[in-house]
């Protein structure tokens, strides 16, 4: 399905029951709407599923940067919009997990609850990092070095020597994300700073973090967790940044029933 979103042509699919629920997924930098696959079928016997490709990824419009995070938070409720829906549950991973934050304190009014995976309220600390990738894609595009890098961070080494096929995977959906969308992200992360507006999210937040992250790590998290007032915080362990298709059934098992406790039933 498309979308006039804001200034962009948003892609997104809505799967599960007509009549359950609403909860929305939102992907981390450089994959698409599928890498929600695993947990859209644990989902749908219950919800209503929202994926969006973010704008700048897979089938969205990938307009030239500068992003900014509230802008990018906005397309999320343009989205919720178009789509009638007031309220919702939503989780988001990484830079997912940046716009959650962001909508907590900004739209607390249309959110049963997030859940925050693999994130920070603080990316500013690696600036020099992220002005990296950037020149990198610029000079480059979405090289090999991008790619091998990305896996590095968001799987295990268990995982890369074990899960080939996941690695194939994932190492696509870096490729073939557009650079434009990639570098605007990128500069809507390097100064990102929201920990002194965490105070402000009042609704139920679960926050999960992969144990061995190297790239949102677990002591980023436990910030948020110390920040945002009655959140619940859990570890995975063994698991790096992408912990949620590394060990999908631990990560359901960490989603499942937080979602069933904050909001409608189906």
């Amino acid at each position: 399905m498309r979308a006039r979103i804001n200034d962009i042509n948003m892609h997104y699919t809505i799967s599960g029951k007509d009549t359950a629920p609403p909860v929305l997924l939102h992907h981390p930098l450089a994959t698409e709407l599928s890498i929600w696959d695993e947990l859209t079928a644990a989902l749908e016997p219950h919800y209503r599923v929202i994926r969006l490709d973010a704008r700048g990824h897979g089938q969205t419009d990938a307009p030239a940067g500068p992003y900014k995070m509230e802008a990018l938070a906005d397309d999320v409720i343009a989205l919720l919009d178009h789509l009638g829906i007031q309220k919702t549950r939503y989780l988001g991973l990484s830079m997912g997990g940046f716009v959650g934050a962001v909508l907590g304190y900004r739209h607390p009014s249309r959110f049963h609850s997030l859940c925050l995976v693999s994130t920070s309220s603080n990316m500013s600390g690696a600036k020099e990092v992220w002005e990296g990738r950037i020149k990198t894609v610029q000079a480059e595009g979405m090289s090999k070095v991008i790619v091998e890098g990305s896996m590095q961070r968001w799987l295990s080494p268990g995982a890369l020597a074990a899960k080939p096929q996941l690695v194939a995977r994932l190492s696509k959906m870096v490729a073939d994300t557009p650079p434009a969308g990639f570098i605007g992200w990128c500069q809507a992360i390097i100064n990102f700073n929201v920990t002194d507006r965490l105070k402000e999210i009042k609704i139920p937040v679960r926050i999960i973090a992969g144990a061995i992250d190297p790239a949102t790590t677990p002591a980023m998290m436990q910030v948020m967790h110390k920040e945002i007032p009655g959140s619940e915080y859990v570890e995975i362990p063994g698991t790096a940044h992408m912990l949620h298709v590394e060990e999908p059934a631990l990560f359901h098992a960490e989603v499942l029933p937080f979602m069933a406790k904050h909001g409608p039933k189906d």
